[in-house]
């Protein structure tokens, strides 16, 4: 029996056994101390408090990890009982800041009037030479805080501005002290951390060979589901962790960011299908409870409607990946061969493959009646996906196929600096689409001057275009910016800007540069983002103030579209006399 079997079901709420799920019931757990990871933001607020008194406030989402962080610095400070576990609130005296320390769990399990006692006098510790911690979603803090200056214990600010102040330090999120009336506060806004940095570090945790010791020893472990996993993800760590990673990067971008406890429900419940060391096994479990089936949420060839629960496992099936063909289709469904796959994956999927194809070489036209093999080629490419044998570069195109041409380009330039080439040809992606947006056309020749025409929306391209101002080639520069975190080393990435000789500049995220790219390529219709779209328009409108025509001489430009290419048209009216250019 593996205790840490039950451990990792209690993670998830894709069934009633959570109690775990959450971060007070987990700090008591004998596990934690094991799973438990220690963040760099944790050590950043450490080193803070060290220096001098201060008000620490951590605001999120719920599972973002605040009550953790409150474990690793009453930790770090070796004020932590094991045993009584996290209060509501409490204040210990540390002796290696030689101050005490005070700090409340969570505002919302406080009754309005403790908010507001309790709130005021972690503000008021550092008079008194006291340090706080305060964990509070949004809602409470900002109500909190201004009962507060209503009732006039916090002055020199009213609550309109206090609201705005901290919508702005929580947007921000710089981790400064910073003052709030008559009190200086540092806040953390725990929604605008990148939790995706932290999922090669949880993946290690969870399979740390120490915490599966007990099922190397069992007797029921060749035919167990779990262990299995557990070898199976051991034996191809690297790949796993780089697609998972790649994925939760592509939720993040695209505005659909996972807290820590969605991400850890997911990885959790892939490991176990909430399954135990008592649970009745048959022949085919380890198929059916293997962890490329259930990271997409399938108990075997189908969808097991609890793991919909888990909203990781829920936008993961939105995508359809496991239906996008790759690269390796042929090798699989035409073929027969597996060898692409790690060793035990191969062992369990050609098993699976042989018994269920084997009824259809009898009965070949059931072949085409049935669900079954459509439902068994998207489990061998959910198989592929996570246990193929990849290096970089077929890795890299395993990404392109699932989720975007351009995906894993973007990763890399997020991670290193590129080279001239690379920004080259990132120029020449963008200003392409550029031309097509701002013109309508897709551009003859690189580097070739971008107009500005007059467009009557709806209408389509149009044969004649009045010209209102114009762009050269060197007007535009593709830059990458190297962005730290003030928390955590790990969060720093590059990113890349559209930067006109304005000095304006632009940011391209992910949505965007992927929209840029089809576009490019020439897909006539794609889908964008509205407030992508709404960005777009904005830098439309500011490029025709930016670079419009001054001429004294009040000359009409036309654009002509023929089927030779374009043709630049000037016009100059003298009284009852046209010059044309």
């Amino acid at each position: 029996m593996n205790d840490f079997v039950t451990y990792l079901n209690s993670l998830n709420n894709a069934n009633s056994s959570n109690e775990n799920a959450l971060a007070e019931a987990q700090v008591t757990n004998k596990f934690y101390k094991d799973f438990h990871i220690d963040r760099n933001l944790g050590s950043y607020l450490v080193q803070q408090l060290k220096k001098k008194p201060t008000c620490v406030i951590l605001t999120g989402h719920a599972g973002d990890g605040k009550t953790s962080l409150v474990y690793q610095v009453l930790k770090s400070f070796d004020i932590f009982n094991e045993q009584e576990g996290l209060k509501k609130y409490d204040q210990k005296y540390s002796s290696e800041i030689d101050r005490e320390l005070f700090y409340i769990k969570d505002m919302s399990e406080l009754a309005e009037s403790e908010q507001i006692k309790l709130l005021e006098k972690a503000l008021s510790g550092k008079q008194q030479d006291i340090s706080s911690i305060v964990v509070s979603n949004t809602g409470p803090l900002m109500a909190t805080f201004k009962h507060l200056i209503k009732q006039g214990r916090i002055s020199d600010i009213t609550e309109d501005n206090v609201e705005m102040q901290l919508l702005e330090l929580m947007d921000k999120n710089e981790g400064l002290e910073v003052k709030i009336g008559n009190y200086e506060i540092l806040l953390v806004n725990m929604a605008r951390i990148d939790n995706v940095v932290l999922v090669p570090k949880i993946i290690e945790r969870i399979t740390s060979e120490n915490l599966w010791e007990p099922c190397s020893k069992c007797s029921k472990s060749d035919g167990c589901p779990i262990y299995n996993n557990y070898l199976s993800v051991k034996e191809n760590k690297e790949n796993i962790v780089q697609f998972i990673t790649s994925y939760y990067r592509w939720l993040f971008e695209s505005d659909r960011r996972l807290t820590i406890r969605q991400i850890i429900a997911q990885l959790s419940y892939a490991m176990t299908g909430n399954q135990n060391c008592n649970s009745n096994m048959d022949s085919e479990s380890i198929f059916r409870y293997h962890f490329s089936n259930l990271f997409f949420g399938f108990n075997g060839l189908y969808i097991n409607e609890e793991a919909m629960q888990i909203r990781a496992i829920k936008e993961l099936q939105k995508l359809e990946i496991d239906s996008k063909e790759t690269i390796f289709d042929y090798d699989y469904f035409v073929k027969n061969d597996f060898s692409h796959l790690t060793t035990l994956s191969h062992v369990v999927i050609s098993k699976e493959w042989n018994i269920k194809m084997q009824k259809y070489k009898l009965k070949p036209a059931e072949y085409m009646k049935t669900e079954e093999p459509y439902l068994l080629r998207k489990a061998v490419r959910r198989m592929n996906i996570l246990f193929g044998q990849n290096n970089r570069e077929s890795l890299n195109q395993l990404l392109d196929e699932l989720f975007s041409p351009i995906f894993s380009k973007y990763i890399t330039y997020h991670e290193r600096k590129w080279n001239i080439k690379e920004s080259r040809n990132m120029k020449a992606t963008i200003t392409k689409a550029l031309h097509f947006i701002l013109v309508g056309t897709h551009s003859e020749k690189q580097n070739e001057k971008i107009y500005l025409p007059l467009q009557r929306y709806g209408t389509g391209m149009q044969n004649v275009q009045l010209l209102l101002g114009e762009l050269e080639g060197n007007d535009i520069s593709i830059i990458q910016k190297y962005t730290e975190s003030v928390f955590d080393s790990d969060e720093n990435h590059y990113e890349i800007f559209i930067s006109f000789s304005s000095k304006r500049e632009y940011k391209v995220p992910l949505m965007l540069l992927d929209y840029f790219d089809l576009i490019s390529k020439g897909a006539v219709s794609t889908k964008l983002n509205p407030s992508l779209s709404h960005g777009i328009n904005k830098m439309k409108s500011q490029l025709f103030l930016d670079y419009k025509y001054s001429d004294e001489n009040e000359t009409i430009r036309l654009l002509i579209h023929t089927l030779k290419g374009t043709r630049l048209m000037k016009l100059q009216i003298d009284e009852a006399e046209i010059f044309v250019d």
